[in-house]
């Protein structure tokens, strides 16, 4: 049983997924920013 927070190979493979995600996904998803969430910028 994991307790506690991430471990930092736990982050890392995270952080690498959502790259892979996002070279997969390319031009179809644009990031575009804080603008997309209600109430912000």
């Amino acid at each position: 049983i994991k307790t506690g927070s991430m471990s930092r190979s736990d982050r890392v493979a995270k952080y690498n997924q959502l790259i892979r995600i996002e070279e997969a996904l390319g031009e179809k998803a644009p990031y575009n920013g804080r603008k997309e969430i209600k109430g912000q910028a």
